[in-house]
């Protein structure tokens, strides 16, 4: 597949998130003709007017350069001895691990490279593990202090394993780290559904916790309140986490 069919199908396939090619259109500021065209393979059309779609779509040109992959890989030093193992045992394989970094929510948040003066450690995981394979872009990131919306899936002091790359809120119910609208675009993990009304994309923020009172669902417009970029409400898929057991 060459880039042009790629970039058309992306089109294709987001545009229903926006309300369709004509609405897609609107949002972008270009004729709606030049979607059309483009997507029916009657016509390409310039450059910018393609890159204000694809801004729009919240899409991000990746070059060879530029660096995706978070984690960082494994070194197994030998001890002396470990619980339950003999001195003769035979490390792990590093090449089955990797290492990812550990930050507070709003840099986990954030694009890109964690920096390192904000890295508060490292977390080991198989590379092999199922909901983990195949993904590079990962951060983890632990639940704070007296943050109880999502017992009991997650408790306090948890740890969740975030993919940034995987910001598609499907299928309905799946769990997310989220931004909330408004300056201080607060993050926290919760459960994601979208619906349709009035022509907008309505995305609900859902807490685990029984106690709707304390804890009521959030309903935010996508066009409205994150200006049509699904990036800005949703960081990324919550793939993994590390819990205490004694309190489940």
């Amino acid at each position: 597949m060459n880039m042009v069919e790629k970039v058309k199908q992306g089109i294709v396939r987001l545009a229903r998130e926006h309300g369709g090619p004509s609405a897609l259109a609107e949002k972008s500021g270009v004729g709606q003709p030049n979607v059309s065209k483009f997507l029916s393979g009657k016509a390409i059309p310039r450059f910018d007017t393609v890159a204000r779609i694809l801004e729009t779509l919240g899409a991000r040109i990746l070059f060879p350069d530029d660096e995706r992959d978070t984690t960082r890989p494994v070194v197994f030093v030998s001890a002396r001895r470990s619980g339950g193992t003999s001195e003769q045992t035979s490390p792990p394989a590093p090449e089955n691990y990797m290492a990812v970094p550990l930050a507070q929510g709003s840099v986990a948040a954030g694009p890109g490279l964690v920096p390192e003066d904000a890295v508060r450690g490292w977390v080991l995981a198989m590379k092999d593990q199922a909901s983990i394979r195949y993904r590079t872009n990962l951060v983890a990131m632990e639940v704070g202090r007296g943050q109880e919306s999502m017992a009991p899936t997650l408790h306090p002091l948890d740890i969740v394993l975030v993919d940034r790359d995987d910001f598609r809120p499907e299928p309905d119910g799946s769990i997310f780290l989220v931004r909330e609208p408004g300056p201080d675009a607060e993050v926290a993990v919760k459960r994601v559904y979208t619906s349709r009304k009035e022509g907008q994309t309505l995305l609900t923020f859902v807490s685990d916790n029984p106690d709707k009172r304390s804890y009521p669902p959030s309903v935010h417009s996508l066009e409205g309140d994150y200006q049509g970029d699904l990036r800005r409400a949703i960081v990324g898929r919550v793939v993994w986490s590390w819990s205490d057991m004694t309190r489940k």
